[in-house]
This record gives structure tokens, C-alpha cells and sequence, in this order.
């Protein structure tokens, strides 16, 4: 194989590792926004429920008007967290799939690459004989 050769598949492949990189960094920030989106929205979801208890506490009256609406929040509660839950449920399985996604295109990259090398191998040594 000559040393242009050589050098040109050198530099495309440095190329298409950068890439590859870059998309692996591209993709695990925007899963970190992601994720804490989600947690920024537990966050609230959980400081709004302290807020509701306390507003909850200061205006009744008798015992049992205060369990009544404590139940009333809790489960109310109970829903947003078992709604929030499920959407990151389905994150993670997005997540999963864009991971997969790139590991695979990385792999047959790296397979296409190697076929090349193998290839030029082959017809340099064929010219040389």
C-alpha cells in the first residue's frame, strides 16, 4: 500500500472517530438536560405539595377536616409522581434506543473501515507481485 494511501485512510479515520465523539457528547448532554428537567419538575412537584400542607394546615378548623384534605393532597400527589415516573420511564427507554443507535453505527463504521484497509491491503499486494 503506498503512503498516501496509508495517510489518507489515517485521516479519514481519525475524522469519523471525531465524529463519532461528538455525537457521543452531543447525545449525553442533551440525556443530562433531560434528566435534569425531570428532576427540576419532581423538585417543584414536591415543593408545591409542602406548600398546599402548610396552606392546608393554617385554615382548618376541626381534626378531621385536615385529614380529609391531607388525603385529598396525597393522593393528588401520589398521581403527579406516578405520572412523572412513567415519563421517565420512557426517557430512559428513549435513551436507551439513541445509545443503541450509535453503537451500532460506530461498530459498522468501524467494520466498513477495516473491510477498506483490508481492500487496499489486497490490491497493494497484488500490483507489488
Amino acid at each position: 500500500m503506498k503512503m498516501n494511501e496509508t495517510y489518507e485512510m489515517m485521516v479519514k479515520a481519525t475524522n469519523e472517530g471525531y465524529a463519532n465523539a461528538r455525537k457521543l457528547a452531543e447525545l449525553n448532554l442533551s440525556v443530562w438536560d433531560k434528566l435534569v428537567a425531570k428532576q427540576m419538575e419532581l423538585m417543584t412537584l414536591c415543593m408545591d405539595a409542602g406548600s398546599k400542607q402548610f396552606d392546608a394546615v393554617k385554615d382548618v378548623e376541626r381534626p378531621d377536616e385536615l385529614v380529609g384534605k391531607q388525603m385529598s393532597m396525597v393522593r393528588e400527589c401520589g398521581e403527579k409522581l406516578l405520572e412523572k415516573n412513567r415519563e421517565m420511564v420512557d426517557l430512559l427507554a428513549s435513551t436507551r434506543e439513541d445509545y443503541q443507535g450509535w453503537v451500532e453505527a460506530s461498530v459498522n463504521q468501524v467494520q466498513d473501515q477495516f473491510a477498506e484497509a483490508g481492500t487496499a491491503a489486497r490490491k497493494s499486494t497484488r500490483t507489488a507481485a
